[in-house]
């Protein structure tokens, strides 16, 4: 899946395009609020979904390589954030969805999920 494939599948805003954001082919997703549990996954080409909104998220999507990064419910980043994302080249993406529609969605377009 691509990121055009998601901004045209999953209501959602783009807030930073990173620096791979047409060329990025992502193949599993990673969704959670804990940045430990996020640490100790090891899947490759992986989105990160979250409701955190700390530039935290940003470094943790840089250590395991994550392709982006997309904020549930309705959430903005702190400005730290946006900055970090927009410096590390790292897709930034908020979505109104929950956790739950965010992931089935992802899932549908990863062919995971019927």
């Amino acid at each position: 899946m691509t990121f055009k494939e998601i901004v045209e599948h999953i209501s959602c805003e783009i807030i930073n395009k990173g620096n791979d954001f047409d060329t990025a082919v992502i193949e599993n997703v990673s969704a959670g609020d804990m940045m430990s549990e996020v640490l100790v996954g090891d899947e490759d080409n992986r989105i990160l979904v979250t409701a955190l909104t700390t530039d935290q998220v940003v470094r943790t999507a840089d250590i395991v390589e994550a392709r982006g990064v997309i904020l549930i419910n309705g959430k903005r980043p702190q400005t730290s954030m946006k900055t970090l994302a927009e410096e590390s080249g790292l897709t930034l993406i908020s979505t109104k969805n929950n956790m739950f529609t965010t992931c089935i969605e992802l899932g549908k377009l990863l062919g995971k999920c019927k």
